[in-house]
């Protein structure tokens, strides 16, 4: 019986979950082509013209981000890619009780061989796979764009000495010759696997974002209350977030926001040049001198938030009277 109550909670969810990832795959590749179009000195220049207090709204160095790296890294904070995740885990966690009681469909599914607990780990399961699938596509959409696309540079014309001369290298550039356009592929310059902690980190937010959905799901009667307030509850921890990212007397802030553990552009750098400390929990200098906490541990966070959540709707699902059917 639960392998068909499985494959229910599939046919409900395909077309939104179809419709996200190829979303995500077909947005991720694109923005590697528009990296790949926008020459680095070019975005230095871009980058230049910020006010420097800009800088603490990201929490990597703007001269990383100047890099091919660091620039496919901003994708993982792009509106298009949180707000697929953020849509699947929302709509699939707000559905898990209160949607089925809003259908009149939760009285049917118990009236069969069924336990509660059954009913919310299907839809639970269903859930949690597809923000994997969505992170996974993340990742996959960047891979596809760094392996298809060509970086564009502009290069100053030199020519090529027999001899290595001090203070001028091998090369002698031309100063009155035109800059020549030259196109190198995307692989020979970054690798796809610095995303893959990203991703991670991706899945986590999600995990945490359904989590809480189908926590505010499982005490209440009405979807469209449950998704009001995830959403409502979504844009105040932005908010929270932002303010304690502002002012340096407001960063005790950002410990009350569940979205500031989401840095994944962080955690590309640290794989990017410290890949020692890409799956650790803390980082310290070779003399034992504490740095910080590592990607992990943000992961870590995220995904107790969300496996809290859910062990708590169950426990509340399981224990309350359900409303008759109106």
């Amino acid at each position: 019986m639960i392998h068909v109550l499985i494959r229910r909670r599939i046919e409900e969810a395909k077309w939104l979950l179809a419709a996200c990832a190829i979303a995500m795959v077909a947005f991720c590749w694109l923005r590697v082509w528009l990296v790949s179009r926008l020459d680095t000195g070019r975005f230095k220049e871009i980058l230049d013209l910020l006010p420097s207090d800009w800088q603490r709204y990201t929490p990597v160095d703007f001269a990383w981000l100047i890099t091919y790296e660091g620039r496919i890294s901003l994708v993982y904070d792009e509106l298009i890619v949180v707000g697929c995740v953020s849509l699947w885990a929302i709509a699939r966690g707000s559905d898990c009780v209160s949607g089925e009681l809003g259908r009149g469909t939760l009285e049917m599914l118990l009236a069969q061989p069924l336990s509660r607990r059954a009913v919310m780990l299907s839809q639970v399961g269903v859930t949690v796979a597809g923000v994997a699938m969505l992170s996974f596509c993340a990742w996959f959409g960047t891979w596809c764009g760094i392996h298809t696309m060509s970086a564009k540079q502009v290069v100053a014309p030199s020519i090529q000495l027999p001899i290595y001369l001090p203070f001028v290298g091998s090369k002698l550039p031309i100063p009155f010759a035109e800059p020549e356009t030259v196109y190198i592929p995307m692989v020979d310059l970054v690798d796809a696997n610095l995303y893959i902690p990203a991703s991670v980190n991706l899945f986590a937010f999600g995990l945490m974002l359904a989590g809480f959905s189908t926590l505010m799901s499982s005490w209440d009667r009405y979807r469209w209350r449950t998704i009001g307030i995830v959403v409502g509850e979504y844009a105040i921890q932005i908010v929270v977030k932002l303010f304690g990212m502002s002012a340096d007397e407001l960063a005790w802030m950002k410990f009350l926001s569940a979205f500031t553990p989401y840095e994944p552009e962080a955690f590309v750098q640290i794989a990017h040049q410290i890949p020692e400390f890409t799956w650790s929990f803390v980082m310290r200098s070779g003399d034992g001198t504490w740095r910080g906490y590592g990607p992990m541990s943000y992961h870590v966070i995220l995904a107790s938030i969300g496996m809290a959540c859910y062990v708590l709707a169950l426990r509340i699902f399981s224990r309350r009277d359900l409303p008759a059917p109106l």
